[in-house]
């Protein structure tokens, strides 16, 4: 169960994304504070968000935030179940679950959430979304359409992305195709991980939604033991500003 969740702002001049604050849930309360990445982002351009002008405030909802709100699927459209299967989402109390896995992106503004994963039983353990399936060959596109759940998907540096050194893909084994690019907050920690607990280093397919945009279209799990020398997000940015 998601608890938290980490808000990134990209610079569209750029394409730099910066984590920007944490939203966090506990029980009924919500929260909300800034993080160091922010004071980065207004460099390149990022103006306070709306009623939370103070990089220095803690700020506290009893219901959840309005900028989250309107980045959940209305819970009165007819297609919301479907939409909820596509996620593998089953509980009624969804929102940060929906949010983890959608990233709540809207075409009106710039802004991107991800999960702050949970350490439980001393295990790594994420559900999410290739990314970039719809630039990739039809070949791969079809090999994706044939995964099978829980078929293993290997884990591979993108060399030729001079952008970013810590690009990732995944591919599959026979026939030997892409299934898509990892998602660029999850890269580092991944990559982490894959050095840190290569005996313990899994990716599977946990769904194929044939019928879904591209960006929802292949779901996968990765688990691995918690490292001891493991910190998600540990750079500085993702911290408090207090």
């Amino acid at each position: 169960m998601c608890q938290e969740l980490i808000l990134s702002w990209q610079d569209t001049k750029t394409d730099q994304w910066f984590p920007i604050g944490r939203f966090s849930k506990h029980n009924d309360a919500y929260t909300f504070i800034y993080t160091k990445g922010a004071k980065q982002a207004k460099k390149h351009g990022f103006i306070e968000l709306a009623s939370m002008s103070d990089f220095n405030a803690e700020y506290r909802y009893s219901d959840i935030f309005p900028l989250l709100k309107n980045r959940i699927l209305n819970k009165s459209r007819p297609d919301r179940q479907e939409f909820l299967k596509w996620l593998n989402i089953d509980s009624s109390n969804t929102d940060f679950e929906e949010l983890a896995k959608t990233g709540g992106v809207k075409a009106t503004d710039n802004l991107c959430l991800f999960p702050m994963p949970i350490k439980k039983n001393n295990q790594y353990n994420l559900e999410f979304f290739t990314q970039g399936i719809g630039h990739l060959t039809k070949s791969s596109q079809k090999r994706i359409e044939a995964l099978e759940v829980g078929e293993k998907l290997f884990f591979c540096a993108d060399l030729e992305n001079s952008q970013d050194k810590n690009a990732s893909m995944f591919r599959t084994k026979d026939p030997v195709e892409i299934a898509g690019y990892c998602p660029k907050y999850f890269a580092k920690d991944f990559k982490k991980l894959f050095n840190l607990s290569k005996e313990s280093f899994s990716i599977k397919v946990k769904q194929v939604n044939k019928n879904a945009p591209e960006q929802l279209r292949l779901l996968c799990e990765i688990t691995c033991d918690w490292h001891q020398d493991f910190s998600p997000f540990a750079e500085d940015k993702f911290t408090s500003i207090n």
